[in-house]
């Protein structure tokens, strides 16, 4: 038995990891502040393997605590922190601080507090994983992503952290790759030096369906043992 911890789950990627995860069984719970109505009739007929936990990621107080993680948790668990925003995008200097703070909160704070929370809250003698879904801006400066990629690259270090406190954990930072997702819709309609790249990427059918790097990160990061990787 699996239990999956996700985040993000009403669109992009996250909706896609959600439809994959549950429809082969595994027990899911989904937090975010929106679900679609597929999600919420599936958390109706089966509420026992799939549970929605509405929260705002900007808010501490909304997240689940250890204690409902325990009683939602069974067999071997795993938590994937997909849930992010790519704005503010613009220079430093002309950035509205509410947004920045904003950001921080749902790339950075919110993730934290989860892999805590997780990590007090699974039960013990079971398999864990953790996933930080991740991107190439946390390595590479793209000019007016300050905030995405200092945000991506601070919860990747605290994934490195945990990893050297959880040696017996499968941890791993994953970089999808760009995918035909809502974000790239935002980030082609918005004002930076490189966006031609990404309007180019789209207008040549390069961006990849979500359902497709989504089956991926499950053959490669949750479907394969622990032990050897």
């Amino acid at each position: 038995m699996r239990s999956v911890v996700l985040t993000g789950v009403s669109r992009g990627l996250g909706a896609a990891l959600f439809a994959a995860l549950t429809g082969r069984g595994d027990r899911v719970f989904a937090i975010g502040r929106h679900f679609t109505a597929d999600q919420r009739t599936l958390s109706t007929k089966d509420p026992d393997r799939i549970r929605l936990h509405e929260a705002d990621l900007t808010d501490p107080a909304s997240l689940p605590d250890a204690g409902e993680l325990n009683e939602f948790l069974l067999g071997e668990s795993v938590l994937i922190l997909n849930a992010a925003v790519v704005g503010p995008l613009g220079a430093i200097g002309k950035l509205p601080h509410d947004r920045v703070a904003s950001a921080v909160a749902v790339n950075l704070t919110a993730p934290m507090l989860l892999t805590d929370a997780f990590l007090a809250g699974r039960p013990a003698g079971q398999d864990t994983r953790i996933l930080f879904i991740s991107s190439g801006a946390a390595h590479r400066v793209i000019e007016h992503w300050s905030v995405y990629s200092a945000t991506k690259r601070g919860m990747e270090t605290f994934m490195d952290a945990v990893a050297v406190q959880e040696p017996d954990a499968y941890v791993v930072n994953v970089n999808p790759g760009v995918m035909d997702t809502d974000m790239q819709v935002a980030v082609r309609a918005s004002d930076f030096p490189e966006r031609e790249r990404y309007v180019g990427l789209h207008e040549r059918g390069e961006l990849p369906d979500p359902a497709e790097i989504a089956q991926r990160i499950i053959d490669k990061h949750i479907d394969q043992p622990i032990t050897g990787e």
